[in-house]
């Protein structure tokens, strides 16, 4: 893209963003009733799903379409309009992961195996004590080979790395945001337990699920999925480097027809590439 291309684009108005806490009934309803708390001056609506409300940033699309959302999480009620969204977070988690897997699409077989990566990162600091300036760092890596044609790589991805996080003791009574890029319709019900977010799986108590794009880099946890997608594309690019034979040498979990091989990083001079961490 040339230096023109870009400045032109950068003069383009930003569209304007719409924040909203929204929620759903538990059922079909007739009526909905706005209350406010005298003593907050706060409004609610008394048929809305508690469970359900989550603070969300959207923006109308130029092509018609449905609201593009640039971030979704929970909250616990409508005062999460005047807050900020740090605020928001620090209320309901202790800490935040992202988790994003990318898959090759071209080809979309590889000897014979579709092939993903899946990568997580998170923020060491606990959410109440953070640094001015956030980074977040590597946690997990994982290659995905051969899921099946009815296994969601990505859905894989989240579980590979939520079982990881359940087996760390000092993480059990901590609550964790886990952020993610899909399935944004169903992460109300996966956070109340009412659906599994994996086969039969059901989210650890411990844990919810936030939406964030990374499309747009909105808030820092846009960045952290981004940060995913960017180190999950290093780890295609790894791949590609090897010989044909490589397939027939990877040892790793399996997980249905899933080999799930976890991936160690690596730092170069050039930058950070990843190697397979269980092959023989």
């Amino acid at each position: 893209m040339s230096n023109k291309k870009k400045g032109r684009r950068n003069k383009d108005p930003k569209i304007p963003r719409d924040h909203y806490v929204v929620g759903h009934t538990a059922g079909i309803v007739s009526q909905l009733t706005f209350v406010v708390n005298p003593d907050t001056g706060r409004g609610s609506v008394a048929e809305l799903d508690p469970a359900s409300l989550r603070s969300q940033i959207s923006h109308v699309r130029i092509n018609g379409k449905d609201d593009k959302v640039l971030y979704s999480s929970p909250v616990d009620d409508f005062a999460a309009l005047d807050e900020s969204f740090i605020t928001q977070l620090q209320k309901k988690f202790d800490y935040l992961m992202a988790v994003d897997t990318n898959t090759i699409a071209d080809p979309p077989r590889t000897q014979g195996c579709r092939v993903s990566v899946c990568v997580s990162v998170a923020i060491a600091e606990q959410l109440d004590v953070l640094p001015s300036q956030l980074v977040s760092q590597p946690v997990a890596g994982f290659l995905i080979l051969d899921p099946g044609p009815d296994v969601n790589p990505e859905l894989l991805g989240w579980h590979l790395n939520i079982d990881r996080l359940a087996m760390v003791p000092e993480l059990n009574t901590k609550r964790i945001g886990v952020i993610v890029d899909t399935e944004l319709g169903l992460l109300p019900d996966i956070n109340a337990r009412k659906i599994p977010y994996y086969e039969k799986y059901i989210l650890p108590a411990n844990m919810t699920l936030i939406y964030a794009s990374s499309d747009k880099p909105e808030l820092f946890v846009n960045q952290m999925i981004k940060h995913c997608d960017v180190m999950a594309e290093l780890g295609i690019a790894e791949f590609r480097k090897h010989d044909v034979g490589f397939m027939s040498r990877v040892r790793g979990h399996k997980y249905g027809t899933a080999i799930c091989v976890p991936i160690v990083q690596k730092k170069l001079e050039s930058g950070a590439t990843f190697r397979a961490g269980t092959i023989k």
